[in-house]
């Protein structure tokens, strides 16, 4: 076998391995409340701007929160503790989660 040909079966085993391994990984977050990890596709992704909670709009960083615990009272207080939130913005809080939790199911 020349040099030439083993470097280039080396290179198409690694792009096919490549690939394979692009499609077994699975991302992996924890969610706020309960601490527990799940795969990013079963979570609710939420998150904190300008002092208010609002979903994920796809720029900045976020929470993430399990259908479990969304419907925990003790998340509301502490996703305004998270993003420093006023007390009066609790019922914006829950209505927004109920409203995350219809769209998820």
């Amino acid at each position: 076998m020349r040099k030439e040909d083993y470097f280039l079966e080396a290179q198409q085993i690694k792009v096919k391995y490549d690939i394979m391994a692009r499609k077994l990984h699975v991302p992996i977050r924890m969610c706020l409340q309960c601490r527990e990890r799940f795969p990013q596709k079963d979570l609710i992704r939420i998150q904190c701007k300008d002092k208010k909670i609002q979903a994920f709009d796809g720029i900045g960083r976020s929470i993430y929160v399990c259908d479990t615990c969304i419907e925990n009272p003790k998340l509301v207080k502490q996703l305004a503790g998270r993003c420093k939130c006023a007390k009066e913005t609790h019922e914006e809080i829950n209505s927004l989660l109920k409203e995350l939790r219809a769209d998820d199911r």
